[in-house]
């Protein structure tokens, strides 16, 4: 049983769900996969297993078929109604493939025939976490910007709805920086655009650097970024950018023997009831553009 390789230690960080009626064996594949997961979570029907996934979200299901109140099937379709990439591996009798094989439009990822050797189990689920694993980089490199590493535009605009909606529930701040490296063409037109593309991302290990693992710093366009500061308010986020324009100001990145330095100018604003990302981007855009037109390399917070 390989339990050292990239996809047995991916399975050893999932929830997986468990559903089978029969006492004995689901009280021997416990055992046999707790040893292998993260976390186990065990129901004894359909009914309890559609419970327990939305209590839980698993992402691998592990079901029998022929269950009371709700047989696996059944169950299965429902989680695929509320889940479209959760991997489902239905255990099943030989005399039932042709049932299984009719309805797998319900959205069964594997199948096991009974009885079931823990081996083969293993194996299959193994299957299922390598396709975990991929859909997951798939979608990470779909909210990161592929020069830097940072979120990208769209990722920014989910979470600051995600922050705003946090602001609204519980009645904390919540503050935008935008941030944009100075005479950043003259870095292009002078070093080339490599040399450019090098600097972008000494300034994005920079902001990553300065700022808490609950806030989120992205990549706006071209040499913007844009910092969200969750529970902070517009005095905070101003020594936040304060701190960030001197990181920057401070550092040097290395291209082929010279050392290049830039600055950047910042904006600041908080949001406010009843704001919209494009509101509250642009009160943060218009305060970065005074700092650019003050002489640029500083910090300018918009009006409360």
């Amino acid at each position: 049983m390989n339990t050292t390789g990239p996809d047995q230690q991916y399975l050893k960080s999932l929830t997986v769900l468990y559903v089978e009626d029969d006492d004995d064996t689901r009280s021997q594949f416990t055992r046999f996969l707790e040893r292998l997961v993260g976390r186990l979570v065990v129901a004894p029907n359909g009914a309890e297993g559609l419970t327990a996934f939305m209590e839980h979200r698993p992402q691998l299901v592990i079901t029998d078929i022929l269950m009371p109140v709700m047989d696996g099937l059944a169950m299965a379709r429902e989680i695929r109604e509320l889940d479209r990439t959760a991997q489902i591996i239905v255990l099943t009798a030989f005399e039932q493939l042709d049932y299984l094989k009719n309805s797998i439009n319900i959205g069964v990822s594997k199948y096991v025939t009974k009885p079931v050797n823990g081996f083969q189990l293993h194996a299959v689920m193994l299957e299922c976490a390598a396709e975990l694993r991929a859909h997951e980089n798939l979608a990470a490199a779909a909210r990161t910007d592929q020069l830097t590493g940072l979120a990208n535009r769209r990722e920014l605009e989910i979470r600051f709805e995600a922050e705003k909606g946090r602001a609204v529930r519980h009645a904390v701040p919540f503050s935008v920086i935008i941030a944009d490296i100075d005479h950043f063409k003259l870095i292009n037109d002078t070093y080339s655009h490599l040399a450019g593309d090098q600097v972008l991302k000494q300034v994005a290990e920079t902001f990553n650097r300065c700022i808490r693992t609950e806030d989120c710093c992205g990549r706006w366009g071209g040499e913007e970024f844009v910092v969200l500061l969750a529970e902070t308010d517009r005095e905070g986020a101003a020594l936040v950018a304060e701190k960030l324009r001197l990181a920057v100001s401070n550092q040097t990145t290395d291209w082929q023997g010279e050392q290049l330095r830039v600055t950047i100018s910042l904006g600041v604003t908080s949001y406010r009831p009843g704001m919209d990302s494009e509101e509250c981007i642009r009160q943060a855009d218009e305060a970065m553009y005074r700092a650019k037109a003050a002489g640029r390399n500083r910090v300018v917070v918009a009006e409360a």
